[in-house]
């Protein structure tokens, strides 16, 4: 991603209301996306960001943190949570189909002693 122009959002869910923390979420993604004046589809960035962060809900513990670093060009949008368990892509469950169908790409690292699920997309 080009260092240029970029903007950091970051979010944390509210620790009482994990599930009403996604629509929280989505709200900051439609945010951020605008701040950022990504020039790509905005409703994208929203869906991928509600997967990631409930997936980090329902599967993940701790307060989930969604940080989004974007331009117009690119969008990066990380889901830290406490889990150490990296998500598996498998048939029947379409939130990280949906993610990778969406992003450039996307993977699983560790930061901090965090699990971080990510992805990019580009305009």
């Amino acid at each position: 991603m080009a260092t240029s122009s970029l903007t950091e959002a970051v979010f944390s869910l509210p620790g009482e209301d994990r599930r009403g923390g996604v629509a929280l979420a989505r709200d900051f993604a439609r945010r951020a996306t605008a701040i950022c004046g990504y020039l790509g589809n905005h409703d994208d960035v929203v869906l991928v960001v509600n997967e990631l962060t409930t997936n980090a809900v329902r599967h993940g513990s701790g307060r989930p943190l969604v940080r989004i670093v974007g331009g117009r060009d690119q969008m990066l949008v990380e889901v830290a949570d406490d889990d150490d368990a990296r998500p598996e892509v498998r048939a029947g469950r379409w939130g990280l189909q949906l993610v990778a169908l969406f992003s450039e790409s996307w993977g699983v690292t560790e930061r901090a002693g965090q699990k971080v699920v990510w992805c990019e997309l580009t305009a």
